[in-house]
């Protein structure tokens, strides 16, 4: 099998594991991100992301060496009919904290894909990532021809949307790369920028120390109080989609798999003052979900201060 043949099997395995759309990139390291995010780092861009490292995050050598070519995969997550807030007196969670946790249902696959490459080529050689290895996924996924970065800063695959995970496996195999997507298609669309409750958005920038997922999933830092404001009023309590939600490429997106994902538990279900729990409450309440990484007193502090705005209302 010669080296097209064998990247576009890669494709139609990955698209039969449940990837909507596949790209190949080159694994050279990111120079035109070189300035951009150097200035973000020293802006302080990463104050509360401590495991962001900028020299790691401009080269996919850091992260495997030898790796020459990446399968990009864009996996997704949303569902019509799983809308965070919907139900009565509920609070929000981010619609990609709905199913178990990605990473358990991600990683497996990419390494059967990776076990069944190596079965073809034995001297191949390989590194799933999937969000917890220091790469810039949505840079590569455009350089793979997936789509490009919005100004909410979030891939986006055009009429197929954004609401999905972006998954690499690094490869050891110089194969033909796809043509990069080097195009934005947001033109003059605020949507994203002017919903943001916390100001967190200008074009194609996020500051995370404005963002209301910094201080509800990321750190227990509190946050700003013009944030924790934001948080109380909107009532997200773990991440925010507000920003998808108002985007136009996301009129008619690609859904996810309803076995996989939307199906709802209490958490997103319940009253929100029946949600102050402990923490063998919370284990039980988030075990193979991606809200296991928060502590049981983040959750509360999460949980008071939008309880705290109700009250405030209802007075």
């Amino acid at each position: 099998m010669d080296d097209l043949a064998f990247k576009e099997w890669l494709r139609a395995e990955a698209l039969v594991l449940g990837f909507s759309r596949v790209g190949f990139a080159s694994c050279e390291p990111f120079e035109a991100e070189k300035e951009h995010l150097r200035a973000w780092f020293a802006e302080g861009g990463a104050d509360h992301l401590p495991y962001l490292d900028a020299e790691a995050l401009l080269d996919p050598q850091r992260v495997m060496g030898g790796a020459r070519t990446a399968l990009v995969g864009f996996f997704p997550y949303a569902r019509p009919d799983a809308v965070p807030g919907r139900a009565p007196g509920s609070l929000k969670l981010s619609r990609y904290l709905w199913g178990t946790d990605y990473h358990i249902l991600l990683k497996p696959r990419l390494q059967k894909l990776l076990s069944q490459a190596q079965e073809k080529r034995p001297e191949l050689q390989g590194r799933v990532c999937v969000d917890t290895a220091p790469l810039m996924e949505r840079q590569m996924a455009a350089r793979a021809g997936l789509g490009w970065q919005g100004k909410h800063t979030l891939l986006i695959m055009g009429k197929e949307g954004s609401w999905g995970f972006l998954a690499v496996l690094l490869l050891s195999a110089e194969l033909p790369p796809d043509q990069p997507f080097t195009t934005e298609h947001c033109g003059a669309c605020t949507a994203c920028i002017d919903s943001c409750p916390s100001q967190a958005i200008s074009p194609f920038q996020l500051d995370p120390n404005r963002c209301m997922t910094t201080y509800t999933i990321e750190t227990e830092v509190e946050p700003p109080a013009d944030v924790a404001a934001a948080i109380t009023q909107s009532g997200w309590a773990a991440g925010c989609d507000l920003c998808q939600e108002v985007c136009p490429w996301n009129a008619k997106p690609v859904f996810g798999d309803a076995q996989l994902w939307g199906r709802p538990n209490r958490l997103h279900a319940e009253p929100a003052a029946n949600l102050r729990l402990g923490p063998s409450q919370w284990r039980s309440r988030t075990r193979r979900t991606a809200l296991r990484r928060v502590r049981d007193r983040h959750w509360r502090r999460n949980v008071e201060l939008i309880l705290e705005g109700r009250m405030t209302e209802s007075a």
